[in-house]
């Protein structure tokens, strides 16, 4: 009687391994991916990030040393605005890591025109803190 639990039990064994392996790996694979997602979120969201506070360190700086300057001498026209969004891509520009370019052209399409709205968006909000 003992032989024969030990054998049944061997069988029951034998037959549970490959089932529990194959739930294990299809669990495994699952929650890989969502960690997979996770990561992949967190970097989208970093990177965003990284882009809107290069945007907006260029047009802070870009107003602080040139803008003001300009209005307080009452020579702001439309040529030194023009001028002026021009320091404020260059400067984004050259803050950004081309990780971040990257991404942006990647996810947004041309960078240049994502940074021309993000400059104007972020442009309005700071004349509206003033």
């Amino acid at each position: 009687m003992r032989e024969f639990l030990l054998y049944l039990l061997r069988a029951v064994i034998i037959a549970a391994v490959p089932v529990v392996t194959v739930f294990l790996c299809n669990f495994l694979q699952k929650k890989k991916e969502e960690i997979k997602q996770k990561m992949t979120s967190e970097t989208q969201k970093r990177l965003l990030d990284e882009a809107m506070e290069a945007v907006t360190t260029a047009v802070i700086k870009t107003n602080q040393t040139y803008v003001d300057a300009l209005k307080e001498s009452n020579t702001f026209s439309l040529d030194n605005q023009g001028k002026a969004f021009k320091k404020s891509m260059d400067t984004a520009t050259e803050i950004m890591r081309q990780e971040v370019k990257d991404f942006i052209s990647s996810e947004y399409g041309d960078l240049n025109k994502w940074l021309d709205t993000q400059i104007e968006a972020t442009v309005n909000t700071v004349k509206a803190k003033k």
